[in-house]
């Protein structure tokens, strides 16, 4: 090892440490106010040896009702993912195995779905569901998120499934497989990481969405990200229990990750090198 090596690695582990604390100091923050009681928060100076404390967590998720919020927001995410999926992957695999008519059409006019503003259908969709009776429910919800989530899906699963020789396809079907049963079979557990990662894309983009859970609930279908505001009065902030509401759902989305994680890498670099 030459003597200019070891000041280069001082440098890069000290570059890394530096952007590691950026990077985390914020969460670390809001973990910290979370455990802190109200006058700890506002202590000049700082205080920073205290004794944690959970009252926040009580306070707003049982006494203020945060629970209930937090499970219209689980039951939100997971049908918005699982509906996205369900319809997503198949129409994904439709477009990669069969020539269709106005194919590519078809497919830039689902892209432009995900590129028109969220806001410009907020309006029609409110006054749809008022009509329908889903105004204020979580499958109002659901619906509006598939509308951009789904378009994303089948750009993305689209690009694994090209990566899949359609070769395997044909195998199958010599073999006596039905098209749906070589779909199911054989070419979803391919995908699998694919899939894994398109499902943690979906899962925080509806997990985190404010505009229309703001426009299309009132009470009973209240999501997480439009009940935190509240905690924000004339009688002051609440930090501490923004807090608790914060931590909350950055470990719920981080479980979510961890639960699929297993898919997640490889299917961030699925196709990436060809050999």
């Amino acid at each position: 090892m030459t003597n200019q090596t070891v000041p280069r690695n001082t440098v890069i582990y000290c570059l890394i440490g530096a952007i590691l604390f950026i990077s985390a100091a914020p969460y670390v923050w809001l973990v910290v106010t979370s455990l802190k009681v109200r006058a700890d928060i506002f202590a000049i100076p700082p205080v920073w040896l205290f004794r944690p404390t959970l009252d926040s967590y009580h306070i707003v998720f049982i006494e203020k009702g945060f629970l209930f919020t937090l499970r219209n927001s689980v039951i939100v995410a997971l049908g918005t993912t699982g509906l996205s999926l369900a319809v997503g992957v198949p129409a994904a695999y439709s477009f990669s195995r069969y020539k269709l008519t106005g194919g590519s059409s078809l497919t830039f006019l689902i892209l432009f779905t995900y590129m028109c503003p969220p806001i410009v259908l907020a309006v029609p969709f409110f006054v749809l569901f008022k009509t329908l009776g889903l105004f204020d429910t979580p499958l109002a919800l659901i619906i509006a998120y598939t509308t951009f989530n789904l378009a994303f899906v089948v750009w993305i699963m689209k690009g694994f499934f090209d990566e899949v020789p359609k070769s395997i396809d044909q195998s199958a079907l010599v073999d006596g497989c039905t098209p749906f049963r070589a779909f199911k079979d054989i070419v979803l557990p391919l995908v699998a990481p694919g899939m894994a990662a398109t499902s943690i894309f979906c899962f925080l983009a509806s997990w985190n969405e404010f505009l229309y859970a703001l426009v299309l609930t009132a009470y009973n279908s209240k999501t997480l990200p439009v009940a935190l505001p509240g905690l924000v009065t004339v009688r002051g902030t609440f930090w501490n229990e923004i807090g608790a509401v914060g931590v909350t759902i950055t470990i719920l989305a981080l479980i979510f990750a961890f639960i699929v994680q297993k898919h997640l890498v490889r299917g961030l670099t699925f196709g990436a090198v060809k050999g």
